[in-house]
């Protein structure tokens, strides 16, 4: 007999009101705290891929970067002012097993780990298994046929990718995915054909990334694949929303996101929630792509770095 997926989507819906709760009595007091906080746990990794966002991680010297007790901080601080999801990224976050055992032990927060899955092996797989607040999230990238050349079917990456997958769903660990959604792959991933794909291996939810002008301000980088011939026009990303809405009705137990480098983000049960950053180096930006600087957790603790931050709560 063929196992039900969890329902993922429906668990996040009816859940999270104790998060809630915290987040208005923060906003009673003048601390604005977002739902989703991303954070660049490492900023190794042991792959080079093209279209990466490891380009962004700006830090020199491994002395500039957080150190285990401040991360273990942030986690703590950021679980009691009633921050929902950690997005867990780098870098390969899967290199600081470190970090991820102390973010396990805040149950109160889901963290969302993204990962290449190349160093997914059966420890974590069981390390998984056992924290099962921490969610891998695995970037697709090389399945979406966004550089055919170094990222594609038949490739390594792709391979690993696909084992990945079934090694998770024979242990019903749940996971989910990521992938970036340009104009030229659109038609491809925001199918039925492809989400059938992952159903088949009870994948929970894809979050699509979407690059926008906000990429202007992480420039030199030189990541020469982003020219920004890729990205999507005001008319494709209206149409990526009537498309997501329509694939909502028919697969209801999979979670399905858009996710902007301006930290737009659209998918339910979050359509308005805002996305924070923090860099391995401790940086508080206002989105993803750093448009803001808002402080930094050497100097400040994040429940004083995002007082007076007056945009009303949406979740």
């Amino acid at each position: 007999m063929k196992k039900e997926i969890f329902d993922f989507y429906s668990y996040l819906r009816i859940s999270g009101a104790q998060a809630a709760a915290r987040r208005r009595e923060a906003e009673k007091a003048g601390i604005h705290v977002p739902v989703f906080l991303q954070a660049d746990i490492s900023a190794r990794c042991n792959l080079s891929c093209p279209g990466c966002e490891n380009g962004c991680v700006r830090t020199k010297h491994q002395e500039e970067l957080l150190e285990l007790e401040q991360w273990d901080g942030l986690f703590r601080e950021a679980e009691q002012l009633g921050v929902r999801v950690i997005f867990l990224t780098g870098g390969e976050p899967l290199m600081e097993r470190e970090i991820l055992e102390r973010a396990s032990r805040y149950q109160n927060c889901w963290f969302l780990v993204f990962t290449k899955g190349t160093l997914l092996n059966e420890k974590y797989n069981q390390f998984f298994s056992d924290h099962r607040n921490l969610v891998p999230m695995l970037c697709l990238d090389a399945c979406s046929n966004i550089n055919l050349v170094k990222g594609g079917k038949s490739s390594y990456l792709y391979e690993n990718l696909m084992y990945a997958m079934d090694a998770l769903s024979r242990r019903d660990i749940v996971y989910g995915t990521s992938v970036t959604l340009t104009s030229e792959n659109r038609h491809r991933v925001l199918t039925r054909g492809f989400l059938d794909g992952l159903n088949r291996r009870k994948c929970n939810g894809v979050l699509y990334l979407i690059k926008d002008e906000a990429e202007e301000n992480t420039a030199g980088t030189e990541n020469l694949f982003w020219d920004g011939s890729l990205l999507l026009n005001e008319e494709e990303k209206e149409e990526v929303k009537r498309t997501l809405k329509e694939l909502w009705e028919d697969y209801h137990d999979m979670v399905l996101y858009t996710l902007s480098r301006s930290g737009r983000f659209f998918g339910r049960p979050f359509e308005k929630s805002e996305v924070y950053r923090i860099s391995a180096d401790g940086n508080v930006f206002n989105c993803p792509a750093g448009l803001k600087k808002l402080g930094n957790l050497k100097e400040k603790n994040l429940r004083s770095i995002l007082q007076k931050q007056t945009v009303p709560v949406d979740q």
